[in-house]
């Protein structure tokens, strides 16, 4: 099972910050909140293949967090 862990970044091709969700060493997610545009995600899939595998609630913590920190950012 990967642990997740979160990062807040400033990508040169987004406006805003994005809130990234890593499954150890490979990024799972990107969370951005642009402008006139609801908060999304985007899902990668595992770099070396198969299937992504972790907690959900881990998850569920992180993507709580995503959408307080970008909401705080605006």
């Amino acid at each position: 099972m990967n642990r997740l862990s979160t990062v807040i970044t400033s990508p040169p091709d987004r406006e805003n910050c994005v809130f990234e969700i890593w499954g150890g060493a490979s990024q799972l997610a990107e969370v951005s909140h642009e402008p006139g545009r609801p908060i999304e995600i985007e899902i990668y899939p595992p770099v070396e293949g198969g299937k992504w595998n972790f907690n959900l609630e881990d998850l569920m913590t992180a993507l709580h967090q995503a959408t307080k920190t970008l909401a705080s950012h605006e």
